[in-house]
């Protein structure tokens, strides 16, 4: 009934609803309005009272409300079923614990905080309270174990089209799973799978996106590598429509764009937006380090690497990381 509430103060947002119209369409007394407004003025909700008028929502917070998340999400699959935690250890292990109890493919778990966010290759992530998206989605895809990095080409895709609509900022794309803007790390994509080898039984993907976060909340030591969409555009973003626009571009892509007619297409725009291609880069692996131009991606996800000795090298995502000659890109 709070969501009910909430909503017709959101479809009437800058106007007065008596609490006599809210009572009757909702079939509740009016002093039951009274406790949900006074529920909703304590998460944050500023809204106005007047004893003629009624109520007028003035503000929505940015806070993680699945009434604000369901509300205008018009995907199928993606956020259809979603679980909000205040503070969780990692939005990927619940997700996988999720996964593997059955939960349906489009799953997502979002999280205000997490206290063991983590990154590629075992790194930490700085994932403070109220301050970034943290979420990871459950997906169930046809697909070979060895293309799953298609799913990571189809969200980083996804991340930077979203954010060109709802946040109006061009970013790039640095292989094999980062989203980047002014050469700092904005974003970054974990995907991760249960199978066998031949079949995918789960696949989480994380996404883990800076978007309130000041230059103060990030550690020194990544201080110069790291930015935030507050740092980039001087303004806070509500971070449900971030959300929303990510979970209905990742759909779109994810359900139009695997196949292989659509991936090609889908791969071409990857490259569109790689902060590496045609640029001399390393390769740091556990079997050492090299250097060469990044000239392309392959279908299954791989860079294609010109060494200096003129052979193409072959890189899968692996454990490998990539910088550019002289930093982060």
């Amino acid at each position: 009934m709070r969501d009910a509430v909430l909503n017709m103060l959101l479809d009437n947002l800058g106007n007065f609803v008596s609490g006599e119209d809210i009572s009757r369409r909702l079939g509740i007394t009016r002093a039951a309005v009274w406790k949900y407004i006074r529920l909703l003025q304590n998460q944050g909700y500023v809204i106005e009272s007047s004893t003629k008028k009624g109520y007028c929502l003035r503000q929505v917070p940015d806070i993680l409300d699945e009434a604000l998340l369901v509300r205008g999400l018009n995907t199928s699959l993606l956020g259809r079923n979603v679980e909000i935690h205040p503070s969780i250890g990692s939005t990927n292990a619940r997700a996988k614990e999720l996964a593997l109890n059955g939960a349906p493919e489009g799953t997502v778990v979002i999280a205000d905080e997490q206290v063991q966010g983590r990154g590629r290759l075992g790194r930490s992530w700085v994932s403070p309270s109220g301050k970034g998206i943290w979420m990871s989605v459950i997906l169930r895809p046809h697909l070979f174990p060895q293309q799953v990095p298609k799913i990571t080409i189809v969200t980083a895709v996804a991340v930077a089209n979203a954010l060109k609509r709802s946040a109006q900022i061009e970013v790039g794309i640095k292989w094999p799973n980062d989203i980047v803007c002014g050469g700092k790390k904005l974003c970054g994509i974990l995907t991760e799978v249960h199978a066998e080898p031949e079949v995918i039984h789960y696949a989480v993907v994380g996404i883990g996106l800076n978007v309130n976060l000041s230059l103060e909340d990030f550690p020194d030591d990544i201080k110069d590598l790291a930015t935030s969409l507050r740092i980039e555009k001087g303004k806070e973003f509500h971070r449900v429509d971030i959300i929303k626009a990510i979970l209905q571009e990742m759909e779109k892509g994810y359900l139009q764009k695997l196949n292989d007619d659509g991936f090609a297409e889908l791969l071409k725009e990857y490259e569109r937006r790689s902060v590496i291609l045609g640029k001399r880069v390393r390769v740091i692996g556990v079997g050492g380090e090299f250097s060469g131009y990044a000239e392309g991606f392959g279908e299954d996800g791989s860079l294609m690497l010109r060494l200096d000795d003129g052979c193409l090298e072959r890189i899968l995502a692996g454990d490998v990381s990539i910088r550019g000659e002289s930093g982060y890109v």
